[in-house]
């Protein structure tokens, strides 16, 4: 299902912006972020309520058609948003890689046409959640205990941050949901602390 999602929405896009690239007088900028990613949600808690994993990997993509109504400050279009959230329970020594994404829409409001400018944005679409595989070793060989597992939901997304230039910081929140894998019905979110960059194919001024 993920192949298959991803897939339409590389071809919608490619057609979309396909058809503004032809006119170039259509504003458009792309966007790639990466940073640190903190996992929310009970998900990452055990029994007793603590938290067992306190860090992750973020990355962050979009591309953004601008409306001139607006003086090119609101931004909308695709985006995709992914976490690489590391999970650990001590007692156990086990250590695994869960997975947190979001394929959606974009609303990107821009507050001033300057070099320095913040901003808020807001991502709508479709979140999977992925566990871990996890092995254990039997005779000195690595046995799957149990395969990775993905389930889907809705996923919301909120954003600010500041450009400077082609530089951009932001703080995102993808806002924890209930993700049901076998049998376990659980939240999953995470904050994220980005820097990247933003590439505008026009002149803002």
């Amino acid at each position: 299902m993920k192949k298959s999602v991803l897939k339409a929405i590389l071809i919608a896009s490619s057609l979309f912006f396909g058809s503004i690239a032809a006119h170039a007088e259509y504003p458009i900028s792309f966007s790639g972020q990466i940073g640190y990613a903190s996992p929310q949600g009970g998900f990452f808690k055990d029994a007793a309520g603590e938290k067992m994993s306190k860090f992750g990997l973020g990355l962050d993509f979009d591309v953004l058609y601008h409306l001139e109504q607006f003086d090119n400050r609101l931004g909308v279009g695709i985006t995709y948003n992914t976490s690489i959230l590391f999970g650990s329970d001590m007692d156990n020594a086990d250590i695994g890689l869960y997975g947190l994404s979001l394929y959606g829409v974009k609303g990107h409001y821009r507050f001033f046409n300057s070099v320095i400018s913040p901003y808020g944005a807001l991502s709508l679409g479709l979140s999977q959640f992925s566990t871990p595989e996890v092995t254990m070793m039997d005779g000195g060989h690595e046995t799957v205990v149990a395969e990775s597992k993905s389930a889907f939901g809705f996923g919301i997304r909120p954003e600010i941050g500041v450009e400077f230039g082609a530089f951009v910081m932001s703080v995102g929140y993808t806002i924890p949901m209930k993700y049901k894998i076998e049998g376990v019905s659980e939240t999953a979110g995470c904050w994220q602390i980005n820097l990247g960059a933003r590439i505008n194919l026009f002149d803002r001024n």
